[in-house]
């Protein structure tokens, strides 16, 4: 709402997480145009991926994000799915908390974060706190506000 209210010509809205051009439309990377001339250039279709996704994709995006010489990678114990964009794999993510996770399902949030965390997870059913971090004042990290609301009394044991 302070995007829209704001007049100035030259604001940027950081809250959509999307890259835009000089007049404001969508700006494609170039390694994503890349990408798509790739795929011409094989005639690939657009078939549908499995319903966990595409199974290679999947596999070297849990070898980057842990790492490739992990015996739990080794072993075969680690799952992963592919989701569609940021929002679609949140509520994986929380439905399966919700319903496989047998512990403490507490959520704690930044604030501010992006508009559509938390109303994904309480869909879910998982209950929310939220922790400071940022300083509006300062445009910087709200550390005394972070460390209050982490602090380990606020924790359950």
């Amino acid at each position: 709402e302070a995007y829209k209210k704001d007049d100035n010509p030259k604001k940027i809205n950081l809250g959509v997480g999307a890259y835009r051009d000089d007049n404001g439309k969508p700006f494609v990377l170039p390694s994503v145009r890349k990408a798509e001339d790739k795929i011409r250039s094989k005639n690939m279709d657009k078939e549908y991926s499995p319903i966990s996704g595409h199974a290679e994709f999947c596999k070297h995006s849990i070898s980057l994000a842990l790492g490739n010489d992990l015996d739990v990678l080794e072993n075969g114990m680690t799952a992963t799915v592919q989701a569609l964009s940021g929002t679609g794999s949140l509520s994986v993510g929380a439905f399966f908390l919700q319903r496989f996770f047998p512990g403490n399902k507490e959520l704690y949030l930044p604030t501010p974060t992006w508009g559509n965390h938390a109303p994904v997870f309480k869909l879910a059913g998982l209950p929310l706190k939220f922790y400071r971090y940022y300083d509006p004042q300062t445009c910087g990290l709200d550390f005394n506000g972070l460390m209050e609301d982490l602090s380990v009394s606020n924790f359950p044991l």
